[in-house]
């Protein structure tokens, strides 16, 4: 294993740095556009991934979020009319619910997702060839292989 020097260290923060900027500028523009944050857009395209119905479990897992930020989130935006929550009436547990987009929650994410991706375009993808996206696949996925742990 290799040891945790300074220029790891380094490369770490540096990380951590870029992709809390890059979130900053497209939250930036999301609210611009919207006036609607990453963290909602993020639990829209979750629910639209999981096939347009989920459990709260399943979404903030998605997201690797703890539940209770991710229960905030639902609470505003079924407020919002953009979820709607469901009791399922087969579970033995009486608590347990699905989370569904709603018909114009589905309508906003795809207006959403074209201002999310020319925000992704913009100040990520235009910055890479094709050889860096496959580098840069490459590292992400020894990175999750090495971390199952933390899953």
């Amino acid at each position: 294993m290799p040891r945790l020097d300074n220029v790891r260290v380094g490369t770490w923060r540096g990380m951590q740095a870029l992709v809390a900027q890059l979130e900053r500028s497209i939250d930036e523009e999301l609210r611009a556009d919207w006036d609607i944050t990453i963290g909602w857009f993020d639990v829209l395209t979750s629910l639209q991934r999981l096939g347009g119905r989920a459990r709260p479990l399943d979404i903030a897992n998605d997201l690797r979020l703890p539940a209770s930020s991710v229960s905030r989130r639902l609470d505003r935006l079924e407020e919002e009319g953009w979820i709607a929550r469901h009791r399922q009436v087969d579970d033995s547990d009486k608590r347990a619910v699905d989370i569904e987009l709603t018909k114009s929650g589905r309508r906003l994410w795809r207006e959403m997702n074209i201002s999310y991706r020319r925000a992704v375009q913009s100040l990520f993808a235009t910055h890479l060839d094709d050889e860096d996206i496959d580098d840069l696949r490459r590292v992400l996925d020894l990175l999750m292989a090495g971390g199952d742990e933390l899953r």
